[in-house]
């Protein structure tokens, strides 16, 4: 096994960053929480350390003693990913960390365009290819955990409707959170470095097909709408703060903008591996069955 030490995970309050602190301590690693908020819940014999990728003094105490880390950025403009990006993997360098995982919270496109979270994306691989540690990059397609999110899971429950502002004719090949962390983890154990893997589902379906997927799961009617973007854009304003709709809706409109780019990244299901083999995605099927209660 290459892990030689603790694993820090950064954004461990979150979905995405949760999941990967479960998945390193079920296998055994010690693991170290990076969290911003004081109130973020404790775990037992996993360590837990407060800060933020805008203060270098707490990146530098969090990087301290580890051997391993699995970076994630929050979604934001372009400068401020880059800029978090950079104060991450200096603070790793400057500690001596042996190996890093980039774990993007969307795909990417492969080659350059204007929208706005690709260019993100694409920079913050640039900074992390330049930093001179060796890292691996783990990106998903979409994650089936955005139907667990507040607003879609109340929708869901309160009115049998799931919607998300992609059109029901695009098919996607969901993976979830857990599986990206597992594929992270798998990474930093095999010290299986260089690589760019996509992690998506086994199936590629429509939204009218995931819908009757989880109406089967859950026992209950669910139908298809694709939101409007702008009404989505709004809706992220409200909740967010504005100007956080029309940045993190652009990727939407790329993609009904651009049906031929939005199948090769969304759809295609998942494509095994030499560095993550034996890695077996999720189904959609036991996902919902995992989850399906929280629906009801």
């Amino acid at each position: 096994m290459a892990i030689s030490g603790p694993i820090l995970v950064f954004l461990a309050g979150g979905v995405q960053g949760g999941a990967v602190v479960h998945a390193a301590y079920r296998r055994g690693y010690p693991v170290r929480r990076l969290v911003r908020t004081p109130h973020s819940p404790e775990h037992p014999g996993i360590e837990t350390l407060q800060g933020d990728l805008d203060d270098p003094e707490s990146l530098a105490l969090a990087c301290a003693g580890v051997a391993h880390l699995v970076l994630q950025v929050p979604t934001g403009a372009p400068a401020d990913m880059v800029a978090r990006a950079r104060a991450a993997v200096d603070a790793a360098r400057r500690a001596g960390v042996r190996s890093l995982v980039l774990k993007l919270a969307s795909a990417s496109r492969p080659s350059p365009c204007a929208e706005p979270s690709f260019v993100a994306n694409a920079a913050v691989e640039a900074v992390v290819r330049a930093a001179g540690i060796p890292a691996a990059i783990v990106r998903p397609t979409l994650y089936l955990d955005n139907l667990l999110k507040p607003s879609a899971r109340a929708d869901i429950v309160n009115y049998g409707i799931f919607a998300p502002p992609i059109a029901a004719e695009q098919r996607i090949a969901w993976t979830s959170a857990e599986d990206c962390a597992e594929a992270a983890v798998l990474l930093l154990e095999r010290d299986a470095y260089g690589g760019d893997h996509r992690i998506a589902g086994t199936a590629s379906v429509t939204g009218h097909e995931l819908v009757g997927l989880l109406s089967r799961g859950v026992g209950k009617p669910i139908d298809y709408r694709a939101q409007p973007i702008d009404e989505f854009e709004e809706e992220v304003d409200r909740s967010m703060g504005s100007g956080a709709g029309r940045r993190i809706a652009s990727k939407f409109r790329y993609f009904a903008e651009h049906p031929d780019e939005a199948a090769d990244i969304l759809a295609r299901p998942y494509q095994p591996s030499p560095a993550l083999a034996g890695f077996t995605p999720t189904s959609i099927q036991e996902w919902i069955s995992r989850h399906a209660r929280r629906f009801r």
